[in-house]
């Protein structure tokens, strides 16, 4: 039998009347490519909020998000008043202003997006684990790299 391992996808197609022509490391290869490739496109998507708007993942914004966080949560405590910049909103990937009237709007949105950058970044982690674990191509094929994110 023969498997082939579609190297975009990670999709494997039998042919069992040909001689094997990819080892148990390619198709390894392929699945952990697969994989890369789903968690890649969620993260270039940006995380999903209300309203169909979507807030951008890149180095970049979350760092701009952790700065906020931090001036929200000094703002929160007293520290500091609540800046303008802020308050006017966070600019989602459509460019839509996403109202942050308080600290507390700033901090729920920095911490949602934090937690599904994670989320993210956790399956991913436990997706590759299991490829790696993997002792056949049969183990190989049942890891579903579609399943289990989160939307």
């Amino acid at each position: 039998m023969r498997i082939e391992v579609d190297i975009n996808t990670g999709a494997l197609t039998e042919h069992p009347d040909l001689e094997p022509t990819w080892s148990l490391d390619d198709i390894r290869a392929a699945k952990l490519a697969a994989i890369s490739a789903t968690a890649d496109a969620l993260l270039a998507t940006g995380v999903p909020i209300d309203g169909g708007l979507h807030i951008a993942l890149d180095d970049g914004s979350r760092a701009g998000l952790t700065a906020m966080a931090a001036t929200a949560t000094a703002a929160s405590a007293g520290a500091v008043t609540w800046p303008e910049s802020y308050s006017r909103g966070w600019i989602a990937v459509e460019n839509v202003r996403i109202p942050l009237a308080t600290p507390v709007a700033g901090l729920t949105l920095a911490v949602s997006v934090g937690n599904w950058y994670a989320a993210i970044v956790q399956h991913r982690r436990d997706l590759k684990d299991a490829a790696l674990a993997a002792e056949d191509a049969a183990a190989l094929d049942a890891i579903d790299e579609t399943a289990g994110w989160p939307v």
